[in-house]
């Protein structure tokens, strides 16, 4: 399952690699966060921008047929095509500050290559192509730090509202319109975590990944502090925002 998507806009289906075709992410170079993208009305041809940068603009239909070559994704390697010299070199100026370094693949398939999880490991993804938490469970965690954050701090997918906080670490089945998804793990978290989405930078006091390992380490899961639940879609259909959620435990 290669998560949400319509047409050519596709779930996590880009991924930064260096010039050895091994993924490059935020957790090393936290400016990437700022990177944003958008799609035309075709869904055919994507526009990157960056704060000091010239937009530029991905015909990812003609990537379709573009020659395959191996990437690295948490030591697994995967298909992709290379997005091109100009985007390369766009890449490597904004993050290094230098034209050569950083490259953009695309995974061009419809199902998942992955085998390091399971069939809900998605195309590029850490572990799943879906991750749930509600507005409660950030409240919460609101309450134990200096510095508040919102939920783009971590990333979701689907974000709740009306459950009492971390209530979604016991369903197991979650229906939102007319879509049903299995729970498959806890989200643990890592220094990606302590990223600003607004500024790209990290905390530098590792908040609040340092906060969560006080109170939502899992000991059974090792050091990594849970947030979230990891989603495998079940039956495909159409997702709104306001859409009625409902839960089986």
């Amino acid at each position: 399952m290669l998560g949400p998507q319509r047409q050519m806009m596709r779930d996590r289906i880009f991924m930064v690699t260096n010039e050895d075709g091994k993924f490059v992410t935020a957790r090393q170079k936290p400016k990437m966060v700022l990177i944003r993208p958008q799609f035309d009305t075709s869904f055919a041809r994507m526009t990157l921008s960056a704060p000091g940068m010239d937009d530029i603009t991905i015909d990812v239909k003609a990537l379709l047929d573009g020659p395959q070559a191996n990437g690295v994704v948490w030591g697994e390697t995967v298909p992709t095509v290379d997005c091109g010299d100009d985007v390369a070199r766009w890449f490597s100026t904004y993050i290094l500050g230098t034209d050569k370094g950083y490259r953009l693949k695309f995974y061009p398939l419809n199902e998942t290559s992955r085998k390091r999880s399971n069939e809900d490991t998605g195309s590029l993804q850490d572990e799943t192509s879906y991750m749930l938490f509600n507005t409660a469970t950030v409240e919460d965690l609101n309450t134990r730090l200096d510095q508040k954050v919102t939920a783009l701090q971590f990333r979701p997918n689907f974000v709740v509202k009306g459950p009492p906080a971390y209530a979604e670490d016991n369903w197991r089945w979650v229906k939102i319109g007319n879509t049903v998804f299995r729970y498959v793990k806890p989200c643990l978290r890592c220094v990606f975590t302590n990223i600003d989405p607004a500024k790209g930078i990290s905390n530098q006091e590792g908040q609040p990944l340092k906060t969560l390992k006080g109170y939502r380490k899992i000991p059974a899961l090792g050091e990594s502090p849970a947030f979230g639940i990891h989603l495998g879609l079940r039956k495909a259909g159409e997702v709104s925002l306001g859409d009625p959620v409902y839960y089986g435990c």
